[in-house]
């Protein structure tokens, strides 16, 4: 089968690519630039304009099914979400539904949708009544509804996943330099709880839906099913790195905020995307963890999923 990939060209795009063709399938990437050229049979590369659902209903004609992964981690305001995470995903969604070939929609939301749980001994689940927490987590839920508007014909799923991390990662890359140099910043109090999985496993849970078609239909919060504090994680990413653990200092909420008005005049000047913005601060100051449970999803396929600090390790 062919499969169209958004985001392909990134962190969990590339992994996924990977994937799909050693499973056999040939992989289209969409892309906003032209010209690009893959040296593997199996991969191509098409331009399309993510405003102009014509323009992507001809790069999705004759793929069997849709991965769109791509959206806005960070922006300046609800407005540069919307646009990245609504109006682009509602445009791919009329654009798989003109196509004669499309039968799979595959949409990676985010726990940020479903939002946080107060305490740890009520951890959020697929039948809870999302409440996000930020303009990320609003908009990914209401990237979300548009996909739940594709026609009956097209099977769709979504998936909630937490921290994503692994071998390249650029995120945990930047947070490696930090723990290299022996300092870290609890962005919370310290005591709050989250949930992580390595790209490989969350690869490996979104390709199942080819292989059973049943899982169609539900959305899944996917995670190891265990719920870590940042210290533990910090601590243990330097024990894969065999580096001296950092020292941590938790920064109050004013001091955050600072940082990321900086961050975010800095990234106007060289229009970049911010590195922390006042949108993961929201999410930051939050009373309560960022956890879900994986049951569903576990009880469904039988999925394990790997440790966070054998995760780390193999990341490093």
């Amino acid at each position: 089968m062919k499969f169209a990939i958004t985001g392909g060209a990134g962190f969990i795009g590339g992994a996924l690519t990977k994937k799909l063709n050693s499973m056999g399938h040939s992989v289209r990437i969409l892309t906003r630039g032209s010209g690009r050229k893959s040296a593997d049979p199996q991969v191509e590369y098409i331009t399309a304009k993510y405003t102009d659902v014509d323009s992507l209903a001809n790069a999705l004609e004759g793929c069997d099914g849709v991965f769109h992964l791509a959206a806005a981690i960070f922006a300046f305001n609800y407005k540069e979400f919307e646009a990245a995470n609504v109006l682009t995903t509602r445009n791919l969604v009329d654009a798989a539904a003109k196509t004669n070939s499309v039968k799979y929609f595959t949409y990676m939301s985010s726990q940020a949708a479903g939002g946080y749980s107060a305490d740890l001994e009520h951890i959020r689940t697929e039948d809870d009544k999302p409440k996000p927490a930020s303009d990320y987590g609003r908009t990914k839920l209401g990237g979300e509804n548009a996909v739940e508007s594709l026609p009956a014909r097209i099977k769709k799923i979504i998936f909630r996943p937490p921290i994503v991390y692994g071998k390249n990662d650029s995120g945990v890359s930047k947070i490696a330099d930090w723990v290299k140099m022996g300092i870290m910043v609890n962005t919370s109090k310290g005591d709050a709880y989250f949930n992580f999985i390595h790209v490989d496993d969350l690869v490996n849970a979104i390709v199942k839906p080819i292989e059973d078609e049943s899982l169609f239909g539900g959305i899944y919060y996917v995670c190891e099913n265990k719920p870590y504090n940042w210290k533990f994680f910090i601590y243990s990413m330097a024990d894969a790195m065999k580096v001296k653990r950092p020292f941590m200092f938790t920064a109050p909420l004013f001091v955050l905020h600072i940082v990321a008005f900086l961050y975010e005049i800095i990234a106007k000047l060289f229009n970049i995307a911010p590195a922390l913005n006042y949108d993961k601060v929201k999410e930051a100051s939050i009373k309560g963890h960022w956890v879900s449970s994986s049951k569903k999803w576990i009880d469904r396929t039988g999925q394990q999923f790997t440790s966070l600090e054998d995760g780390l390790r193999k990341s490093f």
